[in-house]
């Protein structure tokens, strides 16, 4: 009966000691990163959505399938495919989708994007909170590179924002192309070629 107690206690002190470790190794890792953009959260909104043009100017995310709906399964591509599942879309606001590796759990990640309007500027905070039972594993490394990666869509969306006109009736505008009525027409010749 001794023996049996002991190799229950055992059994038990095992299985207690994997389950502390498969918790020291959930730790969540939040990584946040922001940037002030000179346009409306509006603009900055068009631009952040519009994913079909994302491969002109998204060093971050190649590509994006899929309507960005609450509840709907889209495809990120980041040089690595995810499908993640859209969970807020608030426009000109907040846009949120949360995906996973392998199985739910294991190795989760929720990706925000939240733009906070400032006397017509905006403040847009892009963050990623890893969850799951391998989250706790994350490197230095791999953490600095999403930061990295993160701060240089941050950038490419404000160049790319900042590069759109708001008309005061807030039509937006490519500012390098002019309007039709600013540019002068000159009367073609009415003379024949020459050959």
């Amino acid at each position: 009966m001794r023996r049996v107690n002991r190799v229950g206690i055992g059994v038990l002190g095992i299985a207690a000691a994997g389950a502390a470790a498969l918790y020291a190794c959930q730790a969540d890792r939040t990584i946040s990163t922001e940037i002030v953009i000179m346009q409306p959260p509006g603009v900055v909104w068009r631009v952040l959505t519009d994913t079909g043009d994302y491969s002109a100017w998204n060093p971050m995310i190649d590509k994006i399938s899929g309507e960005l709906r609450e509840g709907n399964v889209i495809e990120v591509d980041e040089g690595m495919v995810f499908h993640p599942t859209v969970l807020k879309v608030l426009p000109d606001r907040e846009l949120r989708w949360k995906g996973y590796v392998w199985t739910p759990g294991l190795f989760d990640g929720e990706h925000r994007f939240v733009l906070e309007d400032e006397d017509g500027h905006t403040r847009l905070i892009q963050s990623e909170i890893f969850s799951g039972v391998l989250a706790g594993r994350l490197t230095r490394r791999v953490i600095d590179e999403t930061v990295t990666a993160m701060q240089g869509m941050n950038r490419a969306l404000k160049e790319r924002a900042e590069s759109i006109a708001v008309n005061q009736d807030s039509r937006v505008t490519m500012r390098d192309f002019p309007s039709a009525s600013s540019r002068k027409l000159e009367p073609r010749s009415r003379e024949p070629a020459s050959s």
